[in-house]
């Protein structure tokens, strides 16, 4: 089980490795929710803050992974209405 620093740590790195041009929001709201939590006493809140927590980071990894990934076997189309096609 991670403990909290490790965790923020952790999900604070993978932030910094997403590829998003709100990258510094995130990084600073994941501050916030951090800072935040650290007040929480409830046991129920702090378990469903740090499941939250898990899936982001899960989340944020699998995301900059793919991001990061060099492999030429993925293809990523976006695909939009089948407008003037025949």
């Amino acid at each position: 089980m991670l403990t909290v620093p490790l965790l923020y740590r952790k999900i604070l790195r993978a932030a910094k490795l997403f590829p998003s041009i709100k990258r510094n929001a995130i990084i600073a709201d994941i501050k916030v929710e951090f800072r935040e939590g650290q007040a929480v006493s409830d046991p129920a809140e702090v378990k469903r803050r740090r499941a939250l927590a898990l899936q982001s980071l899960g989340q944020l990894e699998d995301y900059a992974g793919l991001a990061r990934s060099e492999s030429k076997d993925i293809d990523i189309f976006l695909k939009g209405p089948d407008v003037g096609r025949q």
